[in-house]
């Protein structure tokens, strides 16, 4: 009762909540020609083609009806030559970053960051938005954030002084899938309008809130995109050609990649969180009609906190009724997302006490515009009272004025709510360390000395890199498997299994596992009395799908077993008094000394870490035992022999430094049967077809380390010899539906 009645408080009815009382919703009477006369406050050339460029003003609202004008500050018409949307017209990524920087050199309301670069050395950035005083103060707010994520550090008291004097932070982020070309224009006239705009609405956004805009995610691919369009106008008889590729590796699926973190826009972001810690992060789509405002019909993922879950359909309900109160039609809610795999850009918020979002509108990938049919989506349901129409000629600025107006709906609602979205951002954090005990597990163990200690450090330093925090036990652990006083509810108990058994990997059947769990010194723990608790959960945990319909994405993801590695599920909390403490990423290998010995043994206990000694010193003889060595130094069959005659030692020590791989140091070569360890030449081939499977395939090669030909069936059908070149030609899953 006592976490129910905290809860009542903490969470109150939104209109009481409301720092400042919401703007009344506006009178639906759009700009025309005639009416855009009467405003001299208006840039008259740019508001001109906006409305000359909307199909229909039933597809403008009040907000983004004009665009307001400044004798300082260069709109995205004055620096581009055209206005966000207009027909012919994309603006490359370095463009959109020229942009973005004219505007804070002209505007101190503005202010860009550079936050990394592309696998092709394109720019990222973020550029922040609030008023002068607030841009001025930016450290300080970031500091308020900083600390309000992690609640440990605070008494209550110091929380509630710091939510007085903060501001929310809501992230907006476009251009992730690059054949949605609309986001990164509209970003450019938000951002302009947000500086200058002194409208009840927008300087209420300034005063009250920072707002975070990273316009292009994908720099590579929207270059491409940008040159493809260009290609296509210059040859208007030609269809526009298939997109092949995208970023550097993969297409769609760029947004598939917060689990593994493999790509540099989702390190880029997720570095841009932990420098700011958004209360939002807000990513634009465009593939359905007309905005579709993320909230889902589950089946939600059960480790995220349900207020979190509550917060998306309270969200999207007041931009559905904003929006359609404008007179906007096809704005709804409730379908297409499940919200169930951890795996897309903006868990990097959700993972970590933030509340993700996406849009969906209506994108015509060129800048042209089209008639276009509907079809399903058109039909009114419970869901959709205010559906799209089933034909309509769409622009590229029709989209612009959908997001736009969708955005500023969003960050009035923050704005008019700022201290809510910095209490819930906070008690999050608070009900996230309880989680230990209020909900469980405790913690997930990883024993000391199991295997493969390559793939285990790989496992933590990923976890380290999510903000996830490890431990390392300076005692041994002795708890008892089941503790009385506390029921197991969380998720992966509801299912029936037999809690730790599951991952207790030769421990069986739960009535004949230990009742006692040991674990010995140096056994890495992940403490679930953390603030991104529920991160780690939904990564370490199994999964069950708890709905017979249809899951959008994947539905498993098991990292313990997808490393092959030994992990316990410790529901006890006297786990968490064990002595022990933080774990870091190595900054740098530690130098190693080789042991003596005229051969290597090296253990082979099918660690990837094998892989990369191999590849990295491909010219140094390494064999394989095929029998088991008996003797002063036995080795099993399978271990890798490493003669040291002729062997650069200083080389082979720098190999070894990172890795974790257990070497003894033998009198010679065992004289056993053995064969050589090969280090294959190796192609990869793909298709033309798609390349977003293959993408993966070739991450995970070099994250190894090892080589590879990148080629063509065409390649392989014209080679005489493909024998005499290649050792190994893997042929990734290929087709176009993933690409889509």
């Amino acid at each position: 009762m006592r976490a129910l009645a905290g809860l009542l408080v903490l969470v109150p009815v939104l209109a009481a909540a409301a720092d400042n009382p919401p703007a009344p919703l506006p009178v639906r009477s759009v700009a025309t020609a005639a009416t855009a006369a009467r405003h001299p406050e208006w840039d008259a050339a740019y508001t001109g083609q906006i409305l000359s460029f909307t199909t229909d003003p039933q597809f403008l609202t009040t907000m983004v009806d004009h665009l307001p004008a400044s004798e300082s500050v260069p709109s995205p018409l004055e620096v581009n030559g055209y206005i966000a949307g207009a027909a012919g017209h994309l603006t490359s990524s370095e463009g959109v970053v020229a942009y973005m920087r004219a505007l804070a050199a002209a505007s101190p309301r503005v202010e860009v960051f550079d936050i990394g670069k592309t696998e092709e050395g394109r720019q990222m950035i973020l550029v922040a938005v609030a008023d002068e005083a607030t841009i001025a103060s930016l450290d300080r707010y970031r500091e308020i954030t900083r600390r309000l994520a992690d609640p440990r550090t605070l008494s209550d008291a110091d929380a509630q002084a710091l939510i007085a004097e903060g501001k929310p932070m809501y992230y907006v982020t476009g251009g992730l899938h690059s054949p949605e070309t609309g986001s990164p224009e509209m970003l450019m006239e938000l951002a302009y309008r947000l500086a200058v705009e002194d409208t009840p609405l927008v300087a209420g956004i300034r005063s009250n809130m920072i707002t975070l805009i990273t316009p292009v995610l994908e720099p590579d691919g929207r270059d491409r995109m940008v040159d493809l369009v260009h290609w296509q106008q210059k040859h208007p008889d030609v269809g526009l050609p298939p997109f092949v590729y995208w970023g550097h590796y993969v297409g769609h699926d760029n947004n598939r990649d917060a689990i593994g973190m493999a790509l540099d826009l989702s390190r880029n972001v997720e570095r841009a969180y932990f420098e700011f810690h958004p209360q939002v992060l807000h990513d634009l789509h465009e593939s359905i009609p007309f905005l579709y405002v993320s909230s889902g019909t589950g089946p939600y993922n059960a480790w995220l906190d349900p207020l979190m879950v509550d917060e998306w359909e309270r969200m999207a309900y007041h931009e559905v009724q904003t929006l359609t109160a404008d007179g906007l039609p096809g704005v709804w809610t409730h379908g297409f997302y499940d919200g169930w795999a951890p795996n897309y850009l903006f868990w990097v918020a959700m993972g970590h006490n933030s509340v993700g979002r996406f849009f969906e509108t209506f994108g015509n990938a060129v800048p042209d515009t089209q008639d276009r049919v509907v079809r399903d989506m058109s039909t009114r349901e419970w869901f959709r009272p205010n559906p799209p129409l089933p034909q309509v000629r769409w622009s590229l600025r029709n989209n612009v004025n959908y997001q736009e107006s969708g955005i500023l709906s969003a960050l009035s609602y923050m704005a008019s709510n700022r201290r809510h979205f910095l209490e819930e951002y906070y008690e999050l954090g608070r009900r996230s360390v309880a989680k230990a005990t209020t909900e469980g597990p405790a913690a997930y163990v990883f024993p000391a000395g199991q295997k493969r200690q390559g793939q285990l450090h790989d496992l933590m330093a990923l976890l380290r890199r999510h903000g996830i925090e490890v431990s390392v036990a300076d005692a041994a652990i002795s708890v008892k498997k089941v503790w009385p006083p506390q029921e197991d509810k969380s998720e992966g108990a509801k299912t029936g299994e037999a809690g730790e058994a599951r991952h207790a990997g030769d421990a069986g059947d739960a009535a004949t596992a230990p009742e006692t769990l040991s674990f010995p010194a140096g056994s890495f723990v992940v403490r679930m009395d953390q603030p991104y608790s529920r991160l780690a959960d939904a990564l370490l945990d199994t999964q069950y799908v708890r709905s017979d319909a249809r899951v959008y994405d994947d539905t498993g993801w098991t990292l313990g077993y997808a490393r092959n590695l030994e992990f316990t599920r410790v529901v006890n909390p006297e786990v968490l008094n064990v002595p022990m403490h933080r774990w870091e990423t190595p900054a740098a290998p530690k130098a190693r000394e080789l042991p003596r010995g005229a051969a290597l043994a090296v253990a082979n206990t099918a660690d990837t870490d094998l892989v990369r000694l191999r590849f990295a010193l491909p010219k140094v003889s390494m064999l394989v035992l095929e029998e088991a060595v008996q003797g002063r130094h036995p080795q099993p069959a399978g271990t890798v022999i490493i003669p040291m005659a002729g062997v650069d030692r200083a080389a082979l020590a720098d190999a070894l430094a990172p890795l974790h791989l257990d070497v003894t140091g033998l009198d010679g070569v065992p004289e056993a049967k053995s064969h050589a360890l090969a280090a294959p030449r190796i192609a990869l081939m793909h298709t033309w077809l798609g390349t977003q499977d293959e993408g993966w395939y070739r991450l995970a090669l070099e994250d190894l380390g090892v080589p590879y030909d990148y080629i063509s069936t065409q390649d392989a059908a014209a080679g005489p010899d493909l024998r005499a070149k290649y050792d190994v030609i893997l042929f990734p899953p290929v087709g176009r539906r993933g690409d889509a």
